[in-house]
């Protein structure tokens, strides 16, 4: 056999793929695909941004709680320079009663104490600290550094809530059961129907029958003109349920930024988030008061006297009985 002509066993002929083996390779993807990781996306989002807004609320909880906590202090700080005297609740003088006034109200509160004021809101000497900002009466700063309280916080950002809407100094009212004898921010003709009856509040802590279950500070909304929420006036005075009535009424209200509750001190230093038996409680309260303007005097909806209107007001319940308890209130 010519040379020529072998062919080697050991060697294949090259072989060309069939079109039909090629993998067919996609760039890019479907409409579908696409629209599917957009609404993933957007799912995530907005769940990290409900996270962002429960974690920053929480926060800003925190942080209120802290300067109540811090206004506690200073109350005790206070106390333990004036004998053990709580500075007043209110924001000017109760009564101005000079010596051997026999006006029972002179007990309350003397013009000649008004070093214990936690908040000075009056102009009496000739000094402007409230003024009249956007419609609404409000507290300058002068209003709180000549307070009792500046001198033991030296800050004006404790006297302000960050849960606070609104453009005010001050977010906190103190117990008006706390700090003078007899409850504070009430009509001449009932504190001397208070006093007829015996009863008197606690200047001092030893005065407190069970310290850990009485108020200290709480947010409010003094809301006085039917103005809107963001334009709110200063809160006067401190602050008070009618706790010895049977009507179940409300002379202040808690703060309605959180419809949830709101957020308060007790004399034992302690502090903590209330949640309103009643949703969005301070509003209720705001468009329910006797004025008409969310000024004072409000009542819950409900028949007074009766066992439901107790159950479904059990907010005032609450607070009526941690204004004074031992003395104020059924426990």
């Amino acid at each position: 056999m010519d040379e020529h002509h072998h062919i080697d066993s050991n060697i294949h002929p090259t072989t060309q793929p069939h079109p039909m083996n090629k993998r067919h390779r996609r760039h890019g993807f479907t409409l579908v695909e696409v629209l599917v990781v957009l609404a993933l996306i957007l799912l995530l989002i907005s769940l990290i941004w409900m996270a962002m807004g429960t974690i920053q609320r929480q926060a800003r909880t925190t942080k209120c709680m802290t300067n109540q906590r811090q206004i506690n202090v200073a109350n005790f700080g206070f106390a333990a320079d004036n004998n053990g005297t709580f500075m007043s609740p209110r924001s000017d003088p109760n009564y101005n009663a000079g010596i051997g006034d026999s006006n029972p109200v002179a007990d309350c509160s003397r013009g000649g104490e008004e070093y214990r004021l936690f908040t000075k809101t009056y102009d009496s000497d000739g000094i402007d600290r409230v003024a009249n900002i956007s419609g609404a009466q409000t507290e300058l700063d002068r209003a709180l550094t000549d307070g009792a309280a500046w001198e033991y916080l030296g800050d004006l950002k404790v006297y302000s809530s960050p849960l606070d809407p609104t453009n005010r100094l001050r977010s906190y009212a103190l117990n008006a059961y706390v700090g003078e004898i007899c409850p504070d921010n009430l009509p001449i003709d009932d504190i001397e129907d208070l006093l007829s009856e015996g009863w008197r509040s606690a200047r001092t802590l030893s005065g407190l029958p069970i310290p850990n279950k009485t108020l200290m500070t709480i947010c409010e909304e003094d809301h006085h003109g039917g103005q809107p929420l963001e334009i709110a006036d200063w809160n006067n005075q401190g602050w008070v349920v009618k706790s010895w009535t049977e009507n179940q009424a409300w002379w202040d209200y808690p703060a309605p930024w959180l419809e949830e509750g709101v957020t308060v001190s007790f004399c034992d230093g302690s502090t903590q988030f209330h949640e309103f038996r009643t949703p969005n409680l301070g509003q209720v309260l705001i468009d329910r008061s006797a004025s008409g303007s969310g000024y004072h005097r409000a009542t819950y909806p409900g028949d007074p006297g009766t066992s439901v209107y107790r159950e479904n007001n059990s907010d005032w319940v609450w607070f009526s009985n941690r204004m004074l308890p031992g003395r104020f209130g059924s426990n």
